[in-house]
C-alpha cells in the first residue's frame, strides 16, 4: 500500500509537526528499509519547486492533513500517491499503518532529530499560502474580490491561486468568509481552515457578510486614493 519512498514534512517554521515525532517516524521507517526524505516545509516545496513535489508525489507523503496534500497536488495537476496524516496522529499510530516492527531507534532518532534541527526556519516569512479545495469551491469569486494582495485570479470563470507569495503572513481572512469553506491555510491553528475535518471554529453568515462588506469598502477607498493621486500627478 505504501511506497518505499517516503517524504515527511517537518514544517520547521511552525510547531504543528512535533520534531521528536517526525524523527521517530523517520528513524523507524529507515530502519525497516524505507527511503526517507524530510522536507522543511511541504507548502514551500509545492509553491517553489513543482518538480521536486512531483517526485515526492510518486511515493508516500507524511504531512499535516490529507485534504491539504490532495488539494496542493491538485493545484499542480499531480495525482498523489498515498498520504498519511500526522498533525494530530501519534508516531505509534503512523508507524502502525506501515505494518512494520518498531525497533529500538533511540540512536537513529537522535540522528534524525539533528537533521531536522539543521533545516531552515523562516520565522514570520514561512510558506503561508492558501489552498483551494476544488471539491467545495463554487468559483463565486468572493476570495478574489476580498483579497487585497492579488493572490487569486479568475481564469475562464474559475478561481485560481496564481500568486501565493503575495499572501500576507497569518492572514486567513479570505478563508473565514468563504461561503463553502473551500479555502485552506495549512498553518492555521484551527480546523476546518487548516484542512482538518473537525469543526473547531465557526463563522456565521452574518459575520462573513460583514467581513466581506468591510473589505470591499476598504478596497473602494484604496481605489479612490489611487485615483486622487493620479489626478494630482496629471495636473
Amino acid at each position: 500500500m505504501y511506497s518505499k519512498d517516503v517524504t515527511i514534512c517537518a514544517c520547521t517554521s511552525r510547531t504543528f509537526m512535533d520534531k521528536n515525532k517526525v524523527a521517530e517516524i523517520a528513524a523507524t521507517l529507515k530502519g525497516n528499509g524505507y527511503q526517507v526524505k524530510i522536507t522543511e516545509d511541504l507548502c514551500r516545496l509545492v509553491a517553489d519547486n513543482p518538480d521536486q513535489t512531483k517526485d515526492a508525489a510518486k511515493g508516500t507523503i507524511i504531512a499535516c492533513h490529507r485534504r491539504v496534500v490532495n488539494n496542493q497536488m491538485n493545484w499542480l495537476g499531480i495525482a498523489p500517491g498515498p498520504i498519511v496524516e500526522a498533525r494530530k496522529t501519534s508516531s505509534n499510530d503512523v508507524i502502525a499503518l506501515f505494518e512494520i516492527t518498531k525497533q529500538n531507534t533511540e540512536e537513529a532518532k537522535a540522528e534524525m532529530l539533528k537533521e531536522i534541527e539543521a533545516l531552515p526556519v523562516h520565522e514570520g516569512k514561512d510558506a503561508w499560502y492558501p489552498v483551494i479545495d476544488k471539491s467545495k469551491c463554487t468559483d463565486c469569486g468572493k476570495c478574489h474580490d476580498f483579497c487585497l494582495f492579488g493572490v487569486y485570479t479568475v481564469i475562464n470563470k474559475q478561481v485560481k491561486v496564481t500568486k501565493p507569495h503575495n499572501c500576507k503572513n497569518n492572514c486567513p481572512a479570505c478563508a473565514r468568509m468563504c461561503p463553502s469553506q473551500a479555502i485552506i491555510f495549512p498553518k492555521y491553528e484551527k480546523s476546518p481552515i487548516n484542512g482538518g475535518t473537525e469543526i473547531e471554529e465557526v463563522f456565521s453568515e452574518e459575520d462573513k457578510a460583514a467581513m466581506y462588506q468591510k473589505r470591499l469598502q476598504y478596497r473602494l477607498q484604496q481605489n479612490r486614493n489611487r485615483f486622487s493621486m493620479l489626478k494630482k500627478d496629471n495636473q
